[in-house]
């Protein structure tokens, strides 16, 4: 096996994270809610080309990103996962070459790699072959395009049919409330209205640290083998 084969295996063995699901998404805009039902028909060649998610920590952009790839492999397609920004992976710009055959690729943390030739080019390329095989490219970032410090005339011309889709942090109520028995359903088990209440008025309106709370809880209610009731996550909670 050469270097470039062994490389472009190492995403396959990143493990996806059981929460990471188009199901457990809740998005206030309709442009994600659209851009989602797109990426759930991949047999549409309508829909092929490359998606960049992009906003500040904290607001799914790896979740999406995962959840994608989920969903591909149980409809038994291709997909690969790349956390560029992980510095204990050997990733070099070649790992990108001949992807295009993938029904599906996910670089996250796009930052990255910008500014570095050898990896425009080998993105600008990928982008343009994976639209011709009616596949599609997901990249995830903090900066809006227009703000990337692109280098290459090849990723700069590319970067036009990208689709630009902006993530925001889930400011409304019933939105959070959504999304956390959203995930309880894909943790096994039902959170009320009253205790996802509860909770939101005793923490805060941040998604990711009421998803702490909430593993936090998950593991006390398997562990004493009590339901999630109200006066059960209060008492958890005291201690």
């Amino acid at each position: 096996m050469n270097e470039q084969s062994m490389l472009v295996q190492l995403p396959l063995k990143i493990s996806l994270r059981n929460d990471a699901s188009f199901k457990t998404f809740v998005a206030e805009q309709e442009l994600i809610a659209q851009t989602l039902s797109n990426l759930q028909q991949p047999d549409k060649p309508q829909y092929a080309g490359c998606y960049y998610f992009y906003g500040p920590d904290g607001v799914g952009k790896t979740h999406l990103l995962q959840a994608a790839c989920r969903f591909y492999s149980e409809k038994m397609l291709q997909s690969v996962f790349f956390p560029l920004m992980d510095q204990s992976l050997p990733l070099i710009a070649d790992v990108l070459v001949g992807l295009e055959v993938t029904d599906l690729v996910c670089l996250d943390g796009i930052e990255a790699i910008l500014g570095e030739p050898a990896w425009e080019k080998a993105l600008a390329n990928l982008i343009a072959k994976s639209k011709v095989q009616g596949h599609r490219v997901l990249l995830a970032g903090q900066m809006p395009l227009a703000d990337w410090p692109i280098e290459t005339d090849a990723l700069r011309s590319e970067v036009f049919s990208i689709m630009p889709i902006p993530l925001a942090p889930i400011n409304d109520r019933d939105s959070l409330i959504l999304a956390l028995q959203r995930h309880a359903v894909n943790r096994g088990f039902e959170l009320s209205l009253e205790v996802a209440n509860f909770l939101i008025k005793r923490f805060s309106l941040d998604l990711q640290e009421l998803l702490t709370v909430l593993q936090v809880l998950e593991q006390a209610s398997l562990a004493e083998k009590r339901r999630m009731t109200l006066p059960f996550v209060k008492d958890v909670l005291a201690r």
